[in-house]
């Protein structure tokens, strides 16, 4: 039984909440967050639980194991460097923080003490982008080109972040994930129409090793709501859309390696057009996925899919792709 406490009750922390009490080899001892109102819906709703305000005394309880961390970006550093100094393990949403070199701080910390560091790339969770990683990893879709998401809908606007840091670590940690290599040059474009300086959308292209490339689009300015990842292979090519309700999955049998020549408009056509695949993928909650795993790796001592470094890479693709575009879309060199 794992005694977990979990920081920060705002709208994404109350999921955490939610997700960790109804899990049966966990202990949720307390909830803290300074708004009186987030812990008022908290005892409402979770009547066993104890709630604090303030952090500090919190994370040295002794009958403590585990810390959740689900506060803003800012406040990562501080509240998971607390909690990783007197020995517990810790779950962070993402991003880790917001800089690399704090990143590197929390993970040789976390090496240190010997404790699980994980970071909430929650679509890693995800049975669709599992299912994704399976078709990558099997050779079915051939030789990987290059693969594009976009993650838009209208609202909801932020201010103390822009559309790459809120959503573009969902799709960067999928790409990590399927290719299993960092990118070697990044760029981004984008633009602020309703708060200056903060920009509503943005457009990304990773360059990976091999002449694989990954582009995204993020914006909270669209009329659309998309969540979909799309991978084109030499073979075939496969869709993940987490807003279909049942086929979250399309596999498309086309590809351009079945026939060196054809002799008829109708032969093209068969060589470009095959059939549409769509898998069973049995689903479950990503979240509750997530947070059963961290769980599993607090107790058998296993890596976090999503660890300490994993979150780290995210982070250092975000600052080269920020970077990128502060400086109106000029490339930016990863070092390896």
């Amino acid at each position: 039984m794992v005694r977990v406490a979990v920081i920060g009750a705002g709208a994404w922390g109350f999921n955490h909440v939610r997700a960790f009490d109804q899990l049966t080899d966990c202990h949720l001892q307390m909830v803290v967050d300074k708004d009186d109102k987030a812990l008022a819906r908290v005892t409402t709703s979770f009547r066993d639980v104890k709630t604090e305000k303030d952090y500090r005394p919190v994370v040295k309880q002794k009958d403590l194991d585990a810390v959740v961390v689900t506060t803003s970006a800012e406040s990562h550093y501080e509240i998971a460097k607390a909690a990783l100094t007197v020995g517990k393990h810790v779950l962070v949403e993402k991003p880790l923080v917001l800089r690399s070199d704090q990143g590197e701080e929390l993970v040789q910390l976390a090496e240190k003490n010997g404790r699980v560091l994980m970071v909430g790339h929650l679509l890693l969770y995800h049975p669709g982008v599992r299912k994704l990683k399976e078709y990558v990893d099997s050779g079915e879709l051939g030789q990987i080109y290059y693969m594009y998401s976009s993650r838009i809908n209208l609202g909801k606007v932020r201010t103390a972040e822009n559309a790459l840091w809120s959503f573009a670590p969902h799709d960067i940690s999928v790409m990590l994930f399927l290719t299993e290599t960092m990118p070697d040059l990044v760029l981004a474009t984008g633009q602020s129409y309703i708060n200056p300086g903060v920009e509503d959308v943005t457009f990304f292209t990773l360059h990976f090793p091999n002449n694989v490339m990954g582009h995204g689009q993020v914006s909270w300015l669209d009329p659309h709501k998309i969540r979909k990842i799309t991978v084109v292979g030499s073979k075939k090519m496969v869709v993940f859309d987490d807003m279909e309700s049942a086929e979250k999955i399309k596999l498309y049998d086309k590809g351009v390696d079945a026939l060196e020549s054809y002799d008829t408009y109708g032969d093209y056509q068969t060589l470009r057009i095959g059939d549409i695949i769509i898998p069973k993928v049995q689903m479950s909650e990503p979240l509750k996925n997530e947070c059963q795993h961290f769980l599993d790796c607090v107790q058998s001592g296993k890596k976090p899919l999503s660890d300490g470094w994993n979150g780290l890479q995210v982070l250092r693709v975000l600052e080269a792709t920020q970077k990128s575009l502060e400086e109106r879309g000029k490339p930016v060199q990863l070092k390896p």
